[in-house]
């Protein structure tokens, strides 16, 4: 009897679940009502009060926050821990697309859902996240990998040579021949602020134009996948 009850608690603890971090638990949330009822899953509301305070307890839990709402709730707690390990998010709601750095604060994010989502298909991939899944937009999921391979490459790069990896991004950028617009595009920089960047890099690696700074990149950048 004792045996059965620990593996029931054991369960109850690893079993993946998702919840919803709000300010208010008792408010309404018709969206969340509604993505319950397709998943045909309860998803237990929490404060982030309750995050901080039991933090063990809600190991392997999936943070499901609004987008709309999260600076509220960042301000609520300071250091509101989406980035520890324990924790996967998704995150919903969002008016628009994100920086990198934006991305990065979520954490181990397995799902991003714009306005214009339907609920089908939010809950579709939510259950794909419960079983294990990713489930990030494409454009998203390049941005990560994108940043991801600059930081291989600024721990790979000779140290005689201190690059940023803002700056490591656009000699990617320059070894596939993109224009500075398509570099400003992809990176959500001005144009301004790229050739600002690419003045710094010319100057750090001691070579006068793109060309041998692109060079210079696939000497001793790792190549891409």
């Amino acid at each position: 009897m004792q045996t059965h009850r620990n593996n029931n608690n054991e369960q109850k603890i690893y079993t993946r679940t998702i919840h919803f971090l709000t300010e208010n638990v008792n408010a309404k949330s018709p969206l969340i009502d509604k993505l319950e009822q397709h998943l045909e899953l309860p998803i237990p509301r929490m404060q982030p009060s309750d995050l901080l305070l039991a933090l063990q307890q809600h190991k392997h839990r999936i943070l499901l926050i609004d987008h709309y709402a999260y600076t509220r709730l960042k301000s609520q707690i300071r250091n509101l821990p989406l980035a520890d390990k324990s924790f996967e998010t998704i995150i919903f709601n969002v008016s628009h697309r994100l920086s990198t750095d934006e991305i990065l604060a979520f954490g181990h994010l397995k799902g991003l859902f714009y306005q214009e989502e339907t609920i089908e298909n939010m809950a579709k991939q939510c259950k794909d996240i419960i079983n294990g899944e990713n489930c990030l937009p494409s454009k998203v999921s390049a941005q990560l990998l994108y940043y991801y391979r600059s930081v291989v490459d600024s721990q790979t790069t000779p140290a005689t040579v201190d690059l940023t990896i803002r700056e490591l991004q656009i000699l990617r950028c320059l070894i596939s021949g993109s224009s500075n617009t398509q570099i400003a595009e992809d990176m959500f920089i001005s144009e301004f602020t790229v050739k600002s960047h690419l003045q710094k890099i010319f100057k750090k690696l001691c070579v006068k134009n793109r060309a041998q700074a692109a060079s210079w990149a696939r000497q001793h950048m790792n190549p891409i996948s």
